[in-house]
Formats: C-alpha cells, sequence, structure tokens
C-alpha cells in the first residue's frame, strides 16, 4: 500500500514538473522583428542574439523578417503587423507625423550612415570641389533631400553640381563607368560594394559634413511600449546583449546570420558590419551608453526634415524617442 502511495506521489510529482516545464514554454513571449531592409551586415546582430540564446534567457521567442525599406517598416509595426522594426530616425518622424503610434525605444547606429563616395582621382579633395562634378542619386532616397543642408552648411553652390539621377544598382555602374565623379552612399552600403570592387575612393560622411541625423534604431508601437513595457525591457536589453556579443565575435555573428540566408556573401557582410559598428556612437555623445540616443541628434534630424523635406509638426523631438529601456 505504501509502495502504491509511493508511486502515486512519484507521478503526480512527474506531472506536476512536466506541466511546470509547459507553464514556462508557454511563459516565453513570441516576438517578431522586421528589418529596415534586405540582409546586411549590422543585422547580424540579431540572428547571433537569436543564436547564442540570448533572447530566449530573456523570455522571448524571436523570429527576424527581412524588410522592404524602413517607410515601410513604421506601417508594419504601426498595424501591429510585427511587434519591433529597425528604421531609420527621419522615417520615424515622417511616419509619426502622419499618424503612425510609433517610437524609437533603442538607438543601433547612432552616426548617420549616409555618405558621398568620389572617385580617388575626380580631383575631390574637400567636398567645396564637389562643384562642377557630377552626383549619381537615385530619386526618392532618404539621404537626397539633406544635400541641400550639406551644401549650405560647407558653402558649396549647389547650380554648379550636376545630379544624374539612377536606380541604386545603377548607382554603382555609374561611378565605375566614370559618368559620375561621385555617388550618394551608404558607408555600410555602397562604400563597402565599391572597395570590394578595387574602386579608389575619397569617402565624405555626413556627420563629417555638419549633418548627423539619427541612425537605425529599434521601433515599437506606443500601445506596446505603454502596455507591455516589461517586453519592451526585455527586449531592449538583450538586444544591448547581441550587439556586445557581436562586437566580441564578429564573424561568429555574420556566421549565424549566413545561416539563416546561406546564399548571402559572408565577405561582403563581414566589411559591412565592422563599419557599422564604428557607427554605434553618436558624434554628439561618444562616451553615451551603448544604445543610448543623444538628444541633439533628433532635434537636428527633426530641424532637418522640418527645413526640406516639408515635415510639418508641433511635436517636440523628444516625443518620437525614449531611452528609458536602456538603463539596467
Amino acid at each position: 500500500m505504501k509502495r502504491m502511495k509511493g508511486l502515486a506521489t512519484a507521478g503526480l510529482l512527474v506531472l506536476a514538473l512536466g506541466m511546470a516545464g509547459v507553464g514556462q514554454a508557454a511563459a516565453e513571449d513570441h516576438v517578431s522583428l522586421r528589418l529596415n531592409w534586405l540582409l546586411s551586415g549590422v543585422h547580424s546582430i540579431f540572428y547571433y542574439g537569436v543564436e547564442k540564446g540570448i533572447y530566449k534567457d530573456a523570455g522571448i521567442d524571436l523570429t527576424i523578417g527581412e524588410g522592404q525599406g524602413s517607410g515601410r517598416t513604421v506601417q508594419v509595426i504601426a498595424t501591429g503587423g510585427d511587434t519591433f522594426g529597425l528604421v531609420d530616425g527621419g522615417s520615424v518622424i515622417a511616419g509619426a507625423t502622419r499618424g503612425a503610434p510609433v517610437k524609437s525605444v533603442l538607438g543601433i547606429m547612432n552616426t548617420s550612415p549616409y555618405g558621398i563616395s568620389f572617385r580617388a582621382d575626380s580631383g575631390v579633395k574637400t567636398i567645396k570641389d564637389v562643384e562642377g562634378k557630377t552626383l549619381g542619386a537615385t530619386a526618392g532616397e532618404a539621404s537626397l533631400p539633406l544635400l541641400s543642408a550639406i551644401w549650405k552648411q560647407n558653402d558649396v553652390d549647389p547650380s554648379k553640381v550636376k545630379i544624374l539621377n539612377v536606380d541604386g544598382p545603377g548607382k554603382i555602374i555609374a561611378i565605375l563607368q566614370k559618368r559620375a565623379d561621385g555617388i550618394l552612399a551608404g558607408l555600410e552600403g555602397q562604400v563597402v560594394i565599391l572597395d570590394q570592387k578595387g574602386l579608389d575612393q575619397k569617402v565624405f560622411s555626413f556627420a563629417e559634413l555638419g549633418v548627423n541625423t539619427e541612425g537605425l534604431t529599434i521601433i515599437a508601437n506606443t500601445k506596446e511600449i505603454d502596455g507591455n513595457p516589461d517586453l519592451i525591457k526585455r527586449f531592449v536589453q538583450a538586444t544591448l546583449k547581441a550587439i556586445e556579443a557581436t562586437k566580441a565575435d564578429p564573424e561568429a555573428a555574420i556566421a549565424a546570420a549566413v545561416k539563416a540566408k546561406p546564399q548571402a556573401d559572408a565577405a561582403l557582410m563581414k566589411a559591412q558590419l565592422k563599419v557599422s559598428l564604428t557607427l554605434l556612437p553618436s558624434p554628439s555623445t561618444p562616451d553615451a551608453p551603448l544604445g543610448e540616443m543623444a538628444p541633439a541628434d533628433w532635434q537636428r534630424t527633426l530641424d532637418l526634415m522640418k527645413q526640406y523635406q516639408d515635415v510639418k509638426t508641433d511635436r517636440t523631438a523628444d516625443s518620437f524617442y525614449t531611452n528609458a529601456f536602456i538603463t539596467k
């Protein structure tokens, strides 16, 4: 009889442990992250975080999806299609001022990735030398309206700069074939591609030219931020750990991303990641904690968009972001 009671007790214990396991599994939040574009070097941070179990340790079951541009990602987060999104600060402002209920909760690249790349043999030594040159650009690209600010900040006469309108891939061809002296180029994008193609370049970043705007950030729906701050906090803290892990072992991070997309160019992604990691801190506050966004960068981004991109709003710059989830 005692043996039967013992077996029954053991059975109940096993059942209880099993139910506890089910409870733990159920407690894990299913979270989705929508990237700003197709897989690139900086995105390896998130894939590595998943592979190392960093998000899982935070109680998060994370799935990652490629994007179709920051503007589209803002729309997806605004409608609840994904939990988090990766977008540039300008797109956050553009979307939010049109009614999208989104806000940035973590700065990934706090230095603007925008730049201008010139052929080294074009004769451009300083940005003032762009006068009399041809610059390749794509209609609609986010950095194009900011050229007016670049010219004003650096005393360049815009009437002396010819803009060659080409599509994205066409920019690379135009500069390689010398149809353009330079192109608008992402520091972690076209600049890296041109380097791999062996082109000797003279590169200017928008930040060094006095026009730094808020770079890539993590956004969430304001409803989620207000209603589930614990989830936002856990995701932000896990992502900070994933960034640190990526900085410690970039090759492992790239390997994790390539597992998710085997056809990706690992060498290109590694070069992109190397540049992206240099863009993590803001030039406004270089010693700030990892992921913290600088008020000056958001204010500048808002001012430039109001001046050059016809953004009309009475909202203050600090209404588009929060650093509340960054400190432990």
